[in-house]
């Protein structure tokens, strides 16, 4: 059914998805028709009007629209039309006209409103619609005025018919006004002909949200615009799974799985018939220059860009004089008389890492806990200001606030996040040092952690640097980035960068099993724990199953809480998946309920007062980073502000996405983060994450305590298998080959020179 009707009151509007219970007085016309005496007596429709419910915008009491739905019945409300489609009316009487242009434009309330439509006529909105440039003969208003009403009555009835055409699908109405500010009068065109381009456009409208618009609007399964954007997305979103590319094969089977609509398998004829459109997708990508291939590596431009500049930028650091370049004798003897003077004897890898590291451009200190790699670099630093002791800037970064702090705490130089070392413009969406604008120099950088810095972070730091002599650091055994690549990794592997692999120093340590245990586990040894006994800052409680262990958890954090006084920021559930008994989950659930009860605050997304929560996204506009961690302060209508170290945050609309509660995390999410106390629940039902790296990831954590919960089955399987992830990557191949280049380049360039002076050599002869 289709009918006419003014908004007489909204007893129910979310912001968050535009969902809507209100009630309208439909016209005269709508009511004469006799549209509602299925349902309701004549009078009572004139009266009362009636309820109507589905998804609109923004929306205000006595704006008309032309409503498309369906009767439907409420076993509690009774019988309401389900909204599927909602077009405003732009007023056509004085009344109507005034409010609505007082309502829409700074500086022109009621009075000049009604002089715009004694003026124009009581049509005067719909005059403006059809004939902008009727505005500029009134002297009432300002060239801004007019600017601003145009665009108002332009713009309000395309973004309320858009939100009504996409809203259903997952589009909140707060992304239909961003649809409108990208493609403005042409919105409803540009999503009826392509509704893919949003995904293109629009940050937090994917794939998926876009196929079901597609859907609905009736676009045809095998669409290139469909097929385009499938594959560009599969070849985007591989970096969530840390693939800086496809193999052809690979992406086959993600475009399969994002575009089929139902549970049917990839059997051999849909996989023909799949590969055949995926080949067509790809040879217009490759004409626009949106796709690159590469035998069969096919990549997205944006991570192929990615790949190729810091193996560049990589090369051409390598190939810098260092700014320290001090002879190995002279670096020797220093490096004792610092032994002496801080009462320290360094093992004889960590003279090799500082050597290294004051001798190269570029060099990379890894190693796992209790090794030295503070020692080493608060040495590298020391000695840095010995050789340059007066103007050189010395920098320190981590990809985390929290690894940034400890790596302050520990060495006494102010350290920064990598963004905030980099000064990120959210204003331009970019760093504000780049190749074009490097970090001052010259000076020492040192970047900790930088196991967690994926490949795009990575190309952006290497291209600050200029005048610099770099040193990176961190645990190659940790789980790999959370982006794609796995540039700490590839960098080794390429044996292109000198590298130092610090080995398990007990004494430096400090009789910590933290260490010593995670350790043997990089050895692929089992550790010798003691069920139920305390082995110095290791508890070892062996479960039954992941019922035990979620029970054993709960137990734990409340004699934490109740008995010790600790705070929810002084331990850190961390478990191997989401989902299962002992995931994350449901652990977060029950950790929630004993350290902070309903009280009645929850609101929105059900986030309470004094709530845990992570960022699990970079937000640059609110200056927040994947890994934050911070606890709420006050929930509003549709707003969670919470404090981080100190700087309090609002998130809203949108940005409440990023946000999810942090009582208990994935250990991948942990990465780069240090807790007083780590309890980890470890069962057979995490049979499909149990690996080395991903235990010894978890166990690493913890800084005074960890409580392992687990079957000691689960530890040996996690143990025993030590399949590192496989990421598609070609960073450590394209440094050899850079290597290889500049070698052939110099051979060249020596081959010239030995030609010309034999040139010379016969001249000189023959003169």
């Amino acid at each position: 059914m289709r009918f006419q009707a003014a908004i007489d009151s909204v007893r129910f509007h979310s912001e968050s998805n535009g969902y809507t219970v209100m009630t309208v007085k439909p016209s005269a016309e709508a009511i004469a028709e006799g549209l509602f005496d299925e349902a309701f007596e004549r009078e009572n429709v004139e009266l009362y009007g009636i309820t109507v419910v589905g998804n609109m915008p923004a929306i205000r009491v006595g704006d008309t629209y032309t409503f498309d739905g369906e009767w439907a019945s409420h076993p509690k409300y009774g019988r309401q039309v389900k909204l599927t489609n909602a077009t405003i009316e732009l007023p056509a009487t004085q009344a109507g006209a005034v409010r609505y242009l007082a309502s829409i434009a700074y500086g022109v309330g009621p009075v000049r409103a009604k002089q715009i439509v004694e003026a124009l006529g009581d049509d005067a909105v719909l005059q403006i619609r059809d004939n902008p440039g009727c505005l500029d003969t009134l002297n009432c208003l300002t060239d801004d005025q007019c600017e601003e009403i145009r665009e108002a009555v332009i713009g309000n009835q395309v973004v309320a018919e858009l939100a009504s055409l996409i809203c259903s699908e997952g589009v909140t109405p707060h992304m239909a006004q961003k649809i409108y500010d990208v493609h403005g009068p042409d919105s409803i065109r540009v999503v009826r002909e392509n509704p893919y381009l949003l995904a293109d456009t629009l940050w937090g409208v994917g794939f998926r949200k876009a196929d079901a618009i597609a859907e609905k609007l009736g676009i045809e399964d095998t669409s290139p615009y469909r097929m385009d954007s499938a594959v560009k997305y599969a070849l985007r979103n591989a970096g969530n799974d840390g693939h800086v590319y496809l193999t052809f094969g690979a992406l086959v089977e993600n475009v399969w799985e994002l575009c089929r609509r139902t549970k049917k398998s990839l059997t051999d004829d849909r996989k023909r018939a799949v590969e055949k459109l995926v080949r067509e997708a790809l040879d217009r990508l490759r004409s626009s220059g949106v796709v690159v291939q590469e035998g069969n590596a096919i990549y997205h431009i944006t991570l192929f860009e990615a790949e190729r500049k810091t193996a560049q930028y990589v090369h051409e650091l390598l190939g810098r004089r260092p700014i320290v370049d001090a002879d190995p004798d002279d670096l020797a003897i220093n490096i004792r008389r610092l032994e002496a003077m801080n009462n320290i004897e360094y093992a004889p890898e960590q003279r090799r890492a500082v050597v290294k590291a004051l001798s190269n451009p570029l060099s990379i200190i890894t190693g796992g806990p209790g090794v030295g790699k503070s020692t080493v670099i608060k040495a590298i630093i020391e000695l840095y200001r010995k050789y340059r002791p007066t103007t050189d800037s010395v920098y320190l970064a981590a990809p985390t606030g929290r690894a940034a702090k400890r790596m302050t705490e520990v060495t006494g130089v102010e350290a920064k996040t990598i963004h905030r070392l980099l000064r990120y413009n959210p204003e331009f969406g970019e760093f504000m040092y780049c190749e074009e604008n490097p970090l001052d120099g010259p000076g020492l950088i040192i970047i900790d952690e930088f196991s967690m810095c994926d490949l795009e972070l990575a190309r952006d730091l290497f291209a600050a640097f200029n005048r610099h002599q770099v040193i990176l650091v961190g645990d190659v055994d940790q789980l790999p980035s959370v982006g794609p690549g796995s540039v700490l990794r590839d960098l080794i592997a390429s044996g292109q960068v000198p590298t130092t692999r610090l080995r398990f120093n007990y004494r430096q340590a400090g009789g910590s099993k933290i260490a010593e245990y995670a350790n043997l586990i990089v050895e692929g040894e089992v550790p010798p724990f003691h069920a139920g006994a305390a082995d110095g800052d290791v508890l070892y409680i062996e479960v039954e199953d992941a019922a035990d262990a979620a029970a054993k958890v709960e137990g734990i954090v409340k004699d934490a809480v109740q008995k010790q006084g600790i705070g929810v920021m002084g331990f850190q559930v961390l478990a191997p998946m989401h989902r299962s008994a002992a995931g994350v989950q449901k652990l977060n659930a029950a950790v929630r309920d004993i350290v902070n009860p309903d009280d009645g605050s929850s609101d929105v997304r059900d986030f309470r007062i004094r709530d845990k929560i992570m960022v699990i996204k970079n937000n640059y506009d609110l200056g927040v980073f994947n890994g934050d961690v911070g606890r709420v302060t006050s929930v509003g209508k549709n707003s969670v502000t919470a404090d981080f170290d100190g700087v309090s945050v609002t998130f809203r609309g949108e940005d409440l996405d990023i946000i999810i509660l942090a009582y208990a995390s994935t250990i991948h999410k942990s990465q780069g983060s240090e807790y007083p106390i780590v309890i980890m629940p470890l069962v057979h039902s995490h049979y499909i994450m149990l690996q080395r790296n991903l235990l010894y990831t978890g166990m690493t954590r913890a800084r005074e305590r960890l409580i392992l919960i687990a079957e000691r089955r689960s530890i040996e399987r996690a143990i025993e298998n030590n399949k590192v992830e496989q990421r598609f990557s070609k960073l450590a191949e394209r440094l050899q080959m850079e290597q290889e280049q500049g070698e052939e380049i110099q051979r060249e360039r020596h081959a010239q020179s030995q030609m010309r002076d034999m040139e010379q050599d016969m001249e000189a002869v023959a003169g």
